[in-house]
């Protein structure tokens, strides 16, 4: 009876965890998307502001879609799932798991940029979420079912095994490292239907007010801000997760499995919630288009 109590009283501060990362998600969604799409998404709008600063604050409201911080709770269980750290290097691999998961960010944001800088007005990105090509569905679907794949991986307790992929980031020293990578492109492409439309309003906006060098500088604060902001979350996630590990090291085991679940739950959902036309998707996170 004591070891269960013990063990209860153990998973109280990862419940706290995601209640406290779940209140920052709904902030920057609340104060960074919204007020993002209510006081700054109409062009007339765009010229109150440097260009500089135009990009930052079109980074913050992509960082923070609610396309985006749907893959947030598999990001963070997939943390939870990781072997415990020296506390000594926390800081460090935290910022450095931070940067890979960046990397993959920024992966996705090049390969937007070059599709706007290529097709320009005619990309294919649409306002309304429910209007997205099959093409945007796709990539959000397949990036549903990963990230669920993901976490039956996770619940088996098993190594992931994706050929091309193990090849195309083989050069990531451990699995974990790998598949942070694969997070931070996850985080981008299921978010590609939200982050396709704010950053091709910046670019076309970047395009005809500015020089090709000020349009590029546009792009890469944009693309810089996003990154800035996985890093800090990641940061975040390490301090936390550190700071409880040896509370929680008695149902290290069971968190490893309830951080699979939330991942499988977060990637069918994305998946099925796609599916469905993004129906469900667009009542309860764009109200204005309703």
């Amino acid at each position: 009876m004591t070891n269960g109590f013990k063990n209860n009283k153990a998973i109280i501060p990862f419940i706290l965890v995601l209640v406290v990362l779940a209140l920052i998600g709904f902030a920057g969604y609340y104060f960074g998307f919204l007020k993002f799409i209510y006081a700054v998404m109409m062009p007339e709008r765009f010229s109150a502001f440097s260009l500089p600063l135009l990009a930052i604050i079109f980074g913050i409201a992509a960082f923070f879609s609610p396309c985006s911080f749907t893959v947030l709770p598999a990001y963070i269980a997939h943390h939870l799932t990781g072997d415990a750290e020296n506390t000594d290097k926390r800081f460090g691999r935290a910022l450095y798991f931070g940067m890979i998961a960046s990397l993959g960010i920024l992966t996705v944001n090049l390969i937007i940029g070059l599709a706007i800088a290529v097709l320009g007005v005619a990309v294919p990105f649409a306002k309304d979420p429910r209007d997205d090509i099959p093409l945007i569905l796709g990539v959000r679907i397949a990036t549903g079912f990963a990230i669920a794949y993901f976490g039956l991986f996770a619940i088996l307790d098993k190594p992931l095994f994706i050929p091309f992929l193990e090849r195309a980031v083989g050069q990531f020293r451990s699995r974990f490292t790998q598949n942070t990578f694969f997070y931070g492109m996850f985080y981008n492409g299921a978010a590609i239907g939200c982050t396709g439309p704010i950053l091709l309003g910046l670019m076309l906006y970047a395009f005809s007010t500015a020089s090709f060098a000020g349009a590029l500088s546009a792009f890469i604060i944009f693309a810089l801000t996003m990154s800035v902001l996985m890093v800090t979350f990641t940061l975040v996630i390490a301090l936390f997760r550190e700071s409880i590990a040896r509370s929680i090291a008695p149902v290290l085991p069971l968190i490893k499995k309830i951080a699979g679940v939330v991942m499988l739950v977060t990637g069918l959902s994305i998946a099925l919630l796609t599916l469905e036309g993004n129906r469900i998707f667009v009542k309860l996170f764009f109200p204005f288009l309703e």
